[in-house]
C-alpha cells in the first residue's frame, strides 16, 4: 500500500496539480519570426498548457520565469498525454530552462502549474514563458533567430569598416524588405570620419547576404 501512494505521489508531482483546470492556448509565431514571449499568471489549481508545433530536425528552447517559488512548468514530446505519459521535462527537478535538438515532428505540450501547496492556498502565479525554434524550413518556425541575425551582422559590418565590433551598433528589429528578403538597420562611429549608417541584407531564408552603405562617404 506504501508502494502504491508513493507511486501517486510521484505521479502527480511529475504532472502538476491532478485537480487542474488547464487551459489550453497555441503557440503561433509572427510571418518571419522564430521566438515569441508569453506573459501570464495562473491561481489555484487552474493552470494553463501551451501547444507548442515543430518539424523533425530543429532546435527549441523554452525559459521560463515565474514569480512564485511553488510555480513550475513540465514539457510532454509529441503524442503524450499530461497526467498519463511521462514528462519529457520536469521542472521541479530540472529548473525553468528547457531544450531539444533535434525536435520531432509534432505538438509539444508545456504545461504552467502551482504544486499542490501553493494550489491549496489559492497563490497566484505571474510569469513569462519564452520559447524560440530554430532549424530546418517547415513546421512552426524556420531559418535563425533575430539574435543571431543582429550578431551576423554586427560581425561583417566591422571589418568592413575597419573598427572593433562594439564601435557597431545595430538592435534590430528585422524586418521584411520588397523582395521577399530581411533587413537590419544600423549605424557604425568610425570616430574622427563620423557615424555611418548600414543596413545588413539577408534572402527570404533569412541567410547573410551582404552590407549595403546609407551614409554616402562625404557624410
Amino acid at each position: 500500500m506504501r508502494f502504491l501512494i508513493a507511486i501517486a505521489l510521484a505521479t502527480s508531482l511529475a504532472g502538476g496539480s491532478a485537480l487542474a483546470a488547464d487551459r489550453t492556448e497555441v503557440i503561433k509565431f509572427a510571418p518571419g519570426k522564430t521566438a515569441d514571449t508569453v506573459r501570464s499568471s495562473i491561481r489555484g489549481y487552474d493552470g494553463v498548457t501551451y501547444s507548442i508545433a515543430t518539424a523533425a530536425g530543429q532546435v527549441m528552447q523554452i525559459l521560463f520565469a515565474p514569480s512564485n517559488r511553488s510555480c513550475y512548468f513540465n514539457v510532454y514530446a509529441p503524442g503524450k498525454e499530461i497526467g498519463t505519459d511521462e514528462a519529457a521535462f520536469i521542472g521541479s527537478t530540472s529548473g525553468n530552462e528547457f531544450g531539444i535538438n533535434p525536435t520531432e515532428a509534432g505538438t509539444y505540450t508545456a504545461q504552467v502549474y502551482l504544486m499542490r501547496n501553493a494550489a491549496r492556498r489559492n497563490e497566484v502565479c505571474r510569469f513569462e514563458l519564452s520559447i524560440e525554434i530554430t532549424g530546418a524550413p517547415g513546421g512552426a518556425s524556420a531559418g535563425v533567430s533575430d539574435q543571431s541575425m543582429i550578431d551576423i551582422c554586427k560581425a561583417s559590418a566591422a571589418p568592413l569598416y575597419g573598427v572593433n565590433p562594439r564601435n557597431v551598433s545595430v538592435a534590430g528589429p528585422v524586418t521584411e524588405g520588397e523582395d521577399g528578403g530581411f533587413r537590419i538597420d544600423g549605424t557604425v562611429d568610425k570616430g574622427a570620419e563620423g557615424i555611418k549608417g548600414l543596413r545588413c541584407l539577408y534572402g527570404a531564408d533569412r541567410q547573410f547576404t551582404h552590407i549595403q552603405a546609407m551614409t554616402s562617404d562625404g557624410e
